[in-house]
């Protein structure tokens, strides 16, 4: 059973979303992006990233990198929340298709794992703005380290 936890920003937390902030505030690269934790159920995530300069490219758009991990970085999140304590699982394959750019506010990356196999776990992830427009969607395989 899942239990309600910490309170962030005025909203309780579930064991899972905790356990991910915990493995964010360990991991470099998200602090270094921005990447912060919405919400985690088993089988879905959603993150968001605050759109900031060093964001953007020379068209002062976000880059298409930056949404590229965010496809890597939500379906990463779901995966994990299906796995036992201490299991890891890496990417082994992913698509992205863009929609349409953005220069500034938040965005959004909603996650899901779609199938889920004894060493493969495939995901889906679309990234939007505030308003809920579509900006980016992607599928990604995640291959389950024993």
């Amino acid at each position: 059973m899942i239990g309600l936890a910490k309170s962030q920003g005025g909203r309780l937390l579930n064991e899972l979303t905790n356990r991910e902030v915990a493995f964010t505030a360990r991991n470099s690269f998200r602090a270094a992006m921005g990447i912060e934790v919405e919400s985690v159920d088993a089988g879905s995530a959603v993150l968001s990233l605050p759109v900031k300069e060093h964001l953007l490219q020379t068209s002062r758009f976000v880059h298409g990198g930056v949404l590229a991990v965010m496809v890597d970085a939500v379906i990463g999140t779901a995966v994990r929340s299906l796995l036992p304590s201490g299991v890891t699982a890496v990417t082994a394959e992913m698509n992205i298709n863009y929609i349409r750019p953005v220069k500034d506010g938040k965005i959004f990356a909603r996650g899901q794992v779609v199938h889920q196999g004894a060493s493969l776990l495939v995901g889906t992830a679309n990234i939007e703005d505030e308003q809920g427009k579509l900006l980016a969607t992607g599928r990604a395989t995640f291959f389950v380290k024993t």
